[in-house]
């Protein structure tokens, strides 16, 4: 080798070394510079054995800058008593703080000292602000596909409308008959070649194109029956109106139908106006038509509520025309005012205790309900509501003179019971079908205990700040010891949400009730 080095050392008797010769001797060796001043100098004497290694300490002989290494043996560092520096105090961009020196000696390297703390609270509160705005962006994904939704239901729906419109005018029309009679024999009056292409009263997907779009739904205490997705038009080129509705065959299959056909119908012996169709308005139509179930059939006539309307729309459409809103008559407003001061004076009384009553009224007139048709009597109409509700017999009277005078002696006891008790606002309705078609997906107007129970939160009526009959919840409503079956039908679903919402004056409150209890 070039290089040569040897090393003469003596031990002690206790192992420590005493004394160290070192002697170097180069052979054709290059010339080397002088030591740098940061690199430490080699001092054997001042090393020493330690019985746990740890290379947090590091000795420092006189000068300061002088670091040694913290590996040794010989005698234990505690018998020399060296000083002592922290390496981050050396270098403190190494470890990306820095200290004190009296607060850094004696530390150990794998635990430098930190005022920064993990502050639990913070954490806390960005974990549930965090929580919080996953929530909320769910939510609003969900509300904006359910709003792509129904756009794309009401967009089926129109594009049906029109072409059922547009493809059975022209040749359907009455006045194909009369066309070149004095041409053509009996034999061969209809054929295609004897055919208007256009008659007078043909429409045009011009024409077609000034109608007002409405939604509504049947007021009925079947399920069946009004939970049906029924979207109206009203043109104003013949002040005609159709309604179709929205089903869905299966999970791959929905169609638009025809729900009522197109035609001119009257009410207060005229037809209807644009200004008859506004947001909880009821229009009344004859049940002797084609496209309506049997079961609506049995009525004497079907109504209507309109649940929302165009209202831009119906403003240009307004201004075309040159239509002016509808006036009401003299005794229309007098019935108007009659029936408002029925209900306001039968809702206060009703208060505390709405939801029971009502269930217990509901219950009763069904029991009457013997042909299954929701008519019933006179006299026995009567007496439950003045027993159940209190209802004076001038009240009744009253009230009996506006609603029942249509139906004869038999009258629609639902119809009776919203004309005396008020019904929700259709904001509060949209909300209560949500729930009602979440448990009742098919629906068949009735909903199993087992799906109420399944989905239903108790404990959110427990922050109601009303009367303890408020607070009861519909469990304990409908599971009482006279039912019989394990399914709760609409109209007792209907009549517990009605007595809630006479118990709660706010909407927006009654709202956060219903999607907080049922996660809608």
């Amino acid at each position: 080798m070039d290089r040569a080095l040897n090393v003469t050392r003596t031990f002690t008797p206790q192992g420590g070394v005493s004394s160290q010769r070192q002697t170097l001797s180069q052979k054709n060796a290059p010339s080397r510079g002088p030591r740098p001043k940061e690199v430490p100098m080699l001092e054997l004497e001042r090393l020493g054995d330690r019985e746990v290694e740890d290379g947090a300490f590091i000795t420092v002989a006189g000068n300061p800058s002088s670091l040694l290494s913290a590996m040794s043996w010989g005698t234990a560092a505690s018998a020399h008593q060296p000083q002592q520096q922290n390496m981050s105090e050396r270098n403190p961009s190494l470890f990306g703080y820095q200290s004190p020196h009296s607060s850094c000696r004696g530390q150990p390297l794998s635990r430098p000292p930190s005022n920064h703390q993990p502050n639990m609270e913070t954490l806390y509160i960005d974990e549930h602000s965090q929580t919080q705005t996953y929530t909320i962006h769910t939510r609003s994904r969900k509300l904006e596909a359910e709003g792509l939704t129904v756009e794309k239901r009401k967009q089926a729906v129109i594009e049906q409308m029109m072409v059922d419109q547009l493809s059975r005018a022209v040749i359907s029309d009455p006045e194909q008959n009369t066309a070149n009679q004095f041409d053509v024999s009996a034999r061969h009056r209809r054929t295609l070649h004897h055919t208007m292409v256009k008659t007078q009263k043909s429409l045009t997907e011009n024409l077609l194109s000034h109608k007002l779009c409405f939604h509504a739904r049947i007021l009925s205490r079947c399920g069946r029956e009004a939970c049906r997705e029924l979207t109206g038009f009203f043109f104003t080129c013949d002040h005609t109106l159709t309604v179709y509705e929205y089903r869905s065959f299966g999970k791959n299959r929905c169609s638009a139908l025809p729900f009522i056909a197109r035609g001119v119908y009257r009410t207060r012996g005229r037809p209807y106006c644009l200004a008859d169709l506004s947001r909880g308005t009821d229009l009344r139509f004859s049940t002797d038509m084609p496209h309506l179930p049997e079961s609506l059939r049995q009525r004497p006539y079907l109504t209507l509520r309109v649940t929302d309307v165009d209202e831009e729309t119906k403003g240009t459409l307004l201004a075309q025309s040159g239509e002016r809103e509808y006036c009401l008559s003299e005794e229309e407003i007098n019935d108007q005012k009659t029936l408002r001061a029925v209900q306001v004076a039968v809702r206060d009384r009703l208060r505390g205790r709405a939801i029971s009553t009502l269930i217990s009224l509901g219950r009763r007139l069904k029991s009457l309900d013997t042909k299954n048709n929701s008519l019933i009597g006179k006299d026995e109409l009567r007496e439950c509501l003045m027993e159940e509700l209190s209802l004076t017999k001038q009240d009744f009277d009253a009230v009996w003179r506006i609603v029942g005078q249509q139906g004869g002696p038999l009258v629609d006891y639902a119809e009776m019971m919203r004309a005396v008790t008020g019904e929700m606002s259709e904001i509060r309705k949209a909300i209560f079908i949500k729930v009602y078609v979440k448990l009742d997906p098919n629906k068949t107007g009735y909903v199993s205990l087992i799906d109420i129970e399944k989905f239903y939160s108790a404990k959110v009526n427990l922050h109601l700040e009303h009367d303890m009959e408020a607070k009861i919840d519909i469990l304990s409503c409908i599971q009482d010891t006279g039912r019989v079956t394990k399914d709760v039908s609409y109209a007792e679903f209907e009549d517990y949400y009605e007595g809630l919402s006479i118990e709660i004056s706010s909407d927006q409150e009654y709202i956060n009730i219903l999607k907080s209890t049922w996660s809608i």
